[in-house]
């Protein structure tokens, strides 16, 4: 425990959320992750509420998502090819029609969705500042979310919408002591806890005469933290006095962000541009102090977290669908997209507090984090079957993430470098989905 207890822990893949990351849903995933102004039926819920007011029939969607990370940190004293936890979860998508009546006669839907991973409920991984990692690519999609939206058409080519984004955050204690008979043992307690996030929205048809239909579409979602935090007292085991251990930091974090995008629909074809802002700058970090005193506040005791500077991002996202009648009630679309985000980590981030037995006394150690700007491509196909044939929705999607190689420097306090790398890689992604319209 002397060991922990002499060190920082963090959070490895303490980032967004798996929308965040691939964008939601087989169609707007397939369309360069867009849909602020196009999103249809339960994908509403993260890109934009005010479009569940679209629906008109009860459905249910069930999918599935896979993938692969291989991330890379070439340079001195760096292993290349870091292990990363594939992709795997499962989605559901319900979307209702609100019947109400007089003016608000279809005009009002709800929208919900949800991601869940394979094997996990939420995942956190605990790793020292030193350990060369990917933290706001890796284990991302390794959270439960679930999303709802409620969306109205007020008229006037007017809809407007409000959500919100709940994320699982994991809670306890362990406590270890001793009974009657000298045997040490242990007691866990520990509990999941939702975190909420509001999201709203709104669109706007253009009011332009011709077989083109312009609309302006534009979405905020708020910040979402969802910590992990185990407290291990061992203050029963001796008479000395043992402090207590915080284990813990962000399993999962979501930037406030705002996304604003313009959809051209002509026939059955659409195209969509976007632009996302997201306030990175806000991030608390990834690192949390062992060891916390009552007096003087986090760090007093134990060791202080680096302060990193991390940047706000963009996000620029195209994508375009086509449709094709194949027969009466058969239509099969093809979709692509693509999109360029920026990085939130600094080219240059400072070193980090470790604890050196040797020498007995603090050291300066690097801060091995790193991250590149990524551009990906999108691709994907769908197939909607109505009367005469069974109303099933049929869509598949694949992306692939490159991360542009970039050079990452930890530096100690006097500006000398500590450790230098440089980072690239890539992910690839399918993912299927199948709809039942009732």
């Amino acid at each position: 425990m002397l060991g922990v207890a002499s060190g920082l822990l963090a959070a490895r893949g303490a980032a967004a959320s798996p929308e965040d990351l691939f964008g939601y849903g087989a169609r707007t995933s397939a369309m360069g992750a867009t849909g602020t102004a196009h999103a249809t039926g339960y994908e509403a819920a993260w890109h934009n509420p005010a479009l569940a007011s679209v629906v008109r029939t009860p459905k249910l969607t069930l999918g599935y998502t896979g993938g692969v990370l291989r991330l890379d940190a070439q340079g001195d004293g760096l292993p290349g090819r870091i292990s990363s936890a594939p992709v795997k979860g499962t989605t559901i998508g319900a979307e209702i029609p609100v019947p109400l009546g007089g003016r608000f006669a279809h005009r009002v839907g709800l929208a919900l969705a949800f991601y869940e991973p394979t094997d996990v409920v939420v995942r956190g991984r605990v790793l020292y500042p030193e350990k060369t990692q990917f933290p706001m690519v890796d284990n991302r999609a390794q959270s439960v979310t679930i999303r709802a939206a409620l969306g109205v058409n007020v008229g006037y080519g007017i809809r407007v919408g409000v959500g919100f984004a709940a994320l699982a955050e994991v809670v306890g204690t362990v406590v270890a002591a001793t009974d009657a008979t000298g045997r040490v043992g242990t007691r866990v307690e520990d509990q999941l806890v939702a975190t909420y996030a509001p999201v709203l929205g709104a669109t706007y048809d253009l009011p332009l005469n011709g077989p083109a239909r312009w609309r302006f579409g534009a979405t905020y979602r708020g910040e979402q933290t969802a910590r992990f935090a185990i407290v291990i007292d061992g203050s029963k085991l001796s008479s000395l006095q043992i402090p207590l251990f915080n284990i813990s930091g962000l399993a999962q974090y979501d930037p406030a962000q705002a996304a604003v995008e313009v959809a051209r629909s002509e026939g059955l074809g659409v195209l969509a541009a976007q632009v996302v802002y997201k306030h990175w700058g806000a991030f608390p970090g990834l690192l949390e102090p062992t060891v916390v005193c009552n007096d003087g506040g986090a760090g007093a005791c134990g060791l202080t977290p680096p302060k990193i500077d991390w940047h706000d991002t963009f996000v620029v996202r195209v994508g375009a669908e086509q449709g094709f009648e194949l027969a009466r009630g058969a239509v099969a679309r093809a979709r692509t997209g693509a999109f360029y985000e920026t990085t939130p980590l600094p080219s240059e981030i400072p070193g980090s507090e470790a604890y050196d037995a040797g020498v007995k006394g603090v050291v300066t150690v690097p801060t091995r984090y790193f991250d590149s700007n990524r551009l990906a491509l999108t691709v994907g196909a769908g197939l909607a079957l109505s009367k005469p044939l069974p109303p099933i929705d049929l869509d598949v999607f694949a992306q692939y993430h490159v991360l542009l190689p970039r050079a990452v420097t930890s530096v100690d306090g006097n500006g000398g470098a500590l450790s230098r790398g440089e980072s690239s890689g890539h992910i690839t992604v399918i993912g299927m989905t199948a709809g039942v319209r009732f």
